[in-house]
């Protein structure tokens, strides 16, 4: 009975050691900065095509390169997400923005998505209902609403570390 114990320890024992060290050395995926995209700061504009498909449009970043925007849903709501790279092709801001008839429709969605990040940072304080910005080491997320007469719009951006702001001091 003891033999029979041994023949399976040295077989299981390599197999485990197999099992236990595959892992070793691979790095795992990036965590995406943003919930609503699974893209990270590392993809590059093809990654980004790969991703989400031919069906975009672009313009000119303000980080001095390329903004590519596709169709999105978030909070099942429709609206575009926008990927901007600067001059270099690195992606430095990840935002999604929509547009409503009406203002109301927006600030409901402005308080959900507030309070999802103010969990997600373990802050808890409000602001207005003109814009947010959670300083953070990873990237800064600024979340706004434009509303004006002919427009009715909120953005939720997630920046690169290196585009990211430091809060201003005040006196």
């Amino acid at each position: 009975m003891k033999h029979f114990h041994i023949k399976y320890f040295f077989f299981l024992l390599p197999v485990l050691c197999i099992l236990l060290f595959n892992g070793c050395g691979k790095s795992s995926s990036p965590i995406p900065p943003s919930p609503f995209s699974d893209a990270s700061w590392n993809n590059t504009q093809e990654d980004i095509i790969a991703y989400e498909g031919d069906g975009y449009t672009t313009y000119d970043s303000v980080y001095g390169g390329i903004c590519y925007t596709y169709p999105k849903v978030y909070q099942e709501r429709q609206g575009t997400i926008k990927y901007m790279f600067d001059e270099q092709e690195r992606l430095m801001c990840i935002a999604w923005t929509c547009t409503a008839e009406e203002e109301t429709e927006l600030f409901e969605l402005y308080d959900i998505i507030e309070g999802t990040v103010n969990t997600l940072t373990n802050e808890t304080d409000i602001t207005s209902n003109a814009g947010h910005v959670w300083y953070r080491e990873e990237g800064n997320i600024i979340l706004s609403l434009m509303i004006t007469s002919d427009l009715k719009a909120l953005q939720y951006a997630y920046l690169h570390p290196d585009v990211s702001n430091p809060p201003k001091e005040t006196n």
